[in-house]
């Protein structure tokens, strides 16, 4: 996995990764911070949810870099606000990567990262399919589920919040399916809120067609709009 990815600088200073085999970049060349800021953590509402509950289930799908997490968490750290977080993806990149990308030093709790480098140490290759929990020590709980996230059992009414952050629907179309965004809507919570960068007609449509009350919002720089869906109270 290593070789097929390269570090990537944006335009707002932060870093992410461009992987060479599905030719996109982890996030917005414009702004890796500012871009994760304003689509999922603002697109979600998750300061608000945060501050006025004592504890938070979120849902991402594509976990990437750890960059989405990073900011929840040091959200929720700072808000004494208990965050049950699962992460579904292929793969976590290597040690190597995660430790030069410098993520830690756009948070204000950096010890997350290091214990998310020093879990990812603990294996010499590829972290093998299945289930993994991070310690869940300072209000943060961090569960993966390395695979095939579209197969994966997701338990209905959990989440909060979710991120749906695939790569884009040209390069990964499993994940923008109505069969999939259909398990997503049942793995809200009602008055949930799912986020996400993509703005394709397609991919509203079935957001809307699932039961989502969807919303464009305007987008980071770079991007016109991005989209919050909502799943209505009954």
């Amino acid at each position: 996995m290593h070789q097929s990815l390269e570090i990537l600088a944006t335009q707002d200073g932060s870093r992410t990764l461009y992987s060479n085999q599905y030719k996109q970049a982890f996030h917005s060349t414009y702004g890796a911070l500012t871009g994760s800021k304003h689509v999922f953590l603002e697109g979600t509402g998750i300061e608000e949810l945060l501050q006025s509950n004592s504890e938070i289930s979120v849902l991402e799908i594509g976990f990437g870099t750890g960059l989405n997490w990073l900011l929840t968490a040091s959200l929720a750290i700072h808000l004494r606000t208990q965050l049950d977080y699962t992460a579904l993806d292929q793969q976590i990149p290597c040690t190597d990567l995660l430790s030069k990308l410098g993520h830690a030093d756009l948070v204000s709790s950096p010890f997350l990262m290091k214990m998310l480098i020093q879990w990812r140490g603990s294996f010499s290759g590829a972290v093998p399919d299945g289930w993994y929990h991070l310690p869940h020590d300072y209000k943060s709980s961090l569960q993966f589920h390395i695979g095939d996230a579209v197969t994966v059992a997701l338990s209905p009414h959990r989440y909060d919040c979710i991120y749906l952050d695939a790569f884009s629907p040209q390069t990964n179309p499993q994940f923008w399916t109505f069969d999939f965004i259909q398990k997503l809507y049942n793995a809200l919570r009602e008055g949930g809120c799912l986020a996400t960068y993509s703005a394709a007609g397609h991919v509203r449509r079935t957001l809307t067609e699932c039961g989502f009350a969807v919303i464009r919002r305007p987008g980071p720089s770079g991007k016109r709009e991005v989209l919050a869906a909502r799943k209505p109270n009954s």
